[in-house]
């Protein structure tokens, strides 16, 4: 049965809700309407499916109220306040006037007035059932944080060099074994994508929150990626699941897709999930070899840099089946089979073989 949570009267429920409208930070924002929507009357059950959050977050923000009071609803996670948009100052006034002072003023359209809004989603419940929420959370932060650029690889480090050090001899050793074949050195890797909402940050105007209508559902499907850094050159595997029997098949179709052949040996780079190649029951086909990274090493593996590809036609939209999410993420595939540059600035590190070398004769000492 549904209960109320106990809310001290520290303020009002004009005052909540007067709070609820004013507030521009978006955390805080989402606390004060709880707090509003409890002191009206409703319950947590209630309060979680027009909000989205669960019952238990909404009990520590009560909570919280009812111990610190107003002064405790204040988002700790960040150091800057938000700030509303300066004005250009006016230089009669040596500087000291801002713009608000001045009639008629406006304020500066520049790349600093216009920051990264954040959106999120909020299941909303109708009164013909579930359907999709629209809900806003701007990163209001006078801030950006500065991420590395997709197209950098990672830098490897000191203690995972051994894993550079053992693809060229390895290379090398099938190239010596098959010395009329063509060695092709690729990487795979795996990604979840489902209807469960992928949230990115966009552009907007200050004091416009950009709006995403989602759907908090949990259908998924994994997409399995095969590159060839030095080329460019992707195949895409889209299945269910994740098994040995399914990987097998997508190995199998690879192979097939490549040319896998006596002249022509792969090698596969690829980490060591607990249902993939370490498994002794996972039939290899003929022609590939396989080569593990060492463990907890995501920073080494080329095709993890797919995935911020892939997810591009997926970020911010809505799917009314998985179905649908399928057909946008075939699409967004076969599409970046035929940006074979793109890719290759994206996966080709530095440090990854671009030629193979075959040996001929014995080894100097």
């Amino acid at each position: 049965m549904s209960r109320h949570i106990h809310l001290a009267a520290h303020l009002s429920v004009a005052e909540l809700e007067q709070r609820y409208r004013a507030a521009h930070e978006p955390h805080e924002r989402s606390w004060w309407q709880m707090l509003w929507l409890l002191a009206k009357g409703q319950t947590a059950t209630s309060i979680a499916a027009s909000t989205g959050y669960n019952r238990a977050w909404i009990g520590q923000i009560a909570k919280r109220y009812t111990t610190e009071g107003p002064e405790g609803m204040v988002n700790r996670q960040h150091t800057t306040s938000w700030r509303a948009p300066r004005m250009l100052s006016d230089p009669a006034a040596g500087g000291a006037a801002s713009g608000a002072d001045r009639p008629g003023a406006r304020p500066v359209e520049t790349l600093a007035s216009t920051r990264r809004r954040r959106l999120d989603g909020r299941h909303a419940r109708s009164a013909g059932g579930h359907a999709a929420g629209a809900g806003i959370i701007c990163n209001a932060s006078s801030t950006v944080s500065r991420r590395r650029g997709r197209g950098m690889p990672w830098p490897m480090p000191n203690s995972k060099r051994p894993a550079k050090k053992k693809i060229k001899p390895l290379l090398q050793a099938v190239a010596t074994a098959f010395p009329q074949a063509q060695v092709e050195l690729w990487a795979t890797d795996e990604h979840r994508t489902g209807l469960k909402p992928l949230l990115r940050r966009v552009w907007a105007p200050v004091g416009q929150r950009p709006i995403a209508t989602v759907q908090h559902r949990f259908a998924w499907r994994y997409l399995v990626g095969f590159v060839h850094p030095a080329s460019g050159r992707t195949f895409f595997h889209l299945a269910t699941t994740v098994s040995i029997p399914v990987f097998e098949v997508a190995l199998a179709e690879f192979a097939r897709q490549v040319g896998a052949s006596p002249i022509k040996q792969i090698v596969l780079v690829l980490d060591r999930a607990g249902w993939k190649p370490t498994s002794v029951k996972l039939r290899v086909p003929d022609h590939v070899h396989l080569l593990f990274l060492p463990p907890y090493s995501p920073e080494l593996q080329p095709a993890e840099h797919l995935w911020p590809l892939t997810n591009a036609a997926l970020v911010n939209q809505h799917f009314a089946t998985i179905e649908d999410l399928e057909d946008a993420q075939f699409a967004r595939c076969a599409a970046l089979q035929r940006q074979r540059e793109r890719i290759r600035s994206t996966t080709l590190f530095h440090w990854w073989p671009k030629q193979i070398h075959k040996r001929r004769g014995p080894r100097r000492n």
